[in-house]
């Protein structure tokens, strides 16, 4: 089961984020669900990077650890959810490289271990590893290039709790709908980030109580997230 970050109670998401005035929330499948169980620190708790240093901007903190080192930024985030989700279920979890070379946790967890050989991953055998250095090892390999080409895909539909918006690059971003409520054809929703240097993860505060309005995308202050191929959902 995911590890608090802190030993203090937090607030689910949706206690923490009612719906915008007249909008509902949409019916999300098994992982949006387990995404609205994550929980909100308390309202003054700063954005911190893996230092300690504050983060000056409008969000609300995710109660989710970070792996040690500047590793676990925008798309690593997003992969750390997944990686949880599915690892909390006993499926299979597995990564790219942006290489494109999978990393699968059953061969890290068999005690292989990746390294470099010209511009591709190869496995050699090694000591058995935890989770957690296994997380931190696909965030040093993998990216909003892999997250785009190889772990998930493009989507044309209305968004759902769990979709992510994933501009790849270097540097990129992705951040992953953490929730979505609608009203009528008005859609709105919750946006979690990690972001560079490595921080918390965090709600980005949008203009309607926390939520952003959808238009096919969103506006943050410091990515627009539109764009053809940007909506997309885990494989």
């Amino acid at each position: 089961m995911l590890v608090l970050a802190s030993a203090l109670a937090g607030t689910p998401i949706p206690a923490a984020f009612p719906p915008p005035p007249g909008a509902e929330r949409v019916d999300p499948d098994a992982f949006g669900t387990w995404l609205r169980t994550l929980e909100v620190l308390e309202v003054d708790r700063p954005v911190r990077t893996y230092k300690g240093g504050e983060v000056g901007h409008r969000a609300r903190v995710i109660d989710l650890p970070l792996v040690p080192g500047d590793l676990q930024q925008c798309a690593d985030s997003a992969i750390r959810l997944r990686a949880q989700w599915l690892h909390d279920r006993g499926e299979p979890v597995m990564f790219h490289a942006t290489s494109g070379d999978p990393m699968p946790w059953s061969r890290w967890e068999g005690g292989e271990r990746p390294y470099v050989v010209g511009n591709h991953l190869a496995w050699k055998p090694g000591t058995k590893g935890g989770w957690e250095a296994y997380l931190a090892a696909v965030f040093m390999w993998a990216g909003t290039l892999s997250l785009s080409a190889h772990d998930t895909v493009a989507v044309d539909r209305a968004p759902v709790p769990g979709d992510l918006l994933v501009k790849p690059g270097s540097p990129g971003h992705a951040v992953v709908l953490l929730d979505v409520a609608t009203a009528g054809d008005r859609t709105w929703v919750l946006v979690g980030e990690g972001y560079m240097p490595a921080q918390d993860f965090h709600v980005e505060l949008g203009p309607d109580a926390g939520w952003w309005p959808w238009d096919g995308g969103v506006t943050l202050s410091h990515w627009d997230l539109h764009g053809e191929a940007v909506h997309r959902a885990f494989r």
